[in-house]
């Protein structure tokens, strides 16, 4: 994932980190499967969720502010 250089290099610097992921596609295991991966359904996917991110974020930094 991109994301765990920067965790690495955040917490080489003493920084907290929070990491989070939102699943947006099933994998495909095999090169000559029928089924392929696609960007439309990842695009999806983040448009569906992307409000319950949001929530959960705003959630947690409350929590966090108290």
């Amino acid at each position: 994932m991109s994301t765990i250089p920067e965790v690495l290099v955040a917490n080489h610097c003493g920084m907290r980190v929070f990491g989070m992921s939102l699943i947006t596609n099933m994998v495909v295991l095999e090169y000559d499967s029928d089924v392929k991966a696609n960007h439309q359904e990842v695009l999806e996917t983040g448009e569906k969720r992307g409000k319950d991110v949001q929530q959960l974020i705003a959630a947690l930094v409350e929590k966090l502010s108290l």
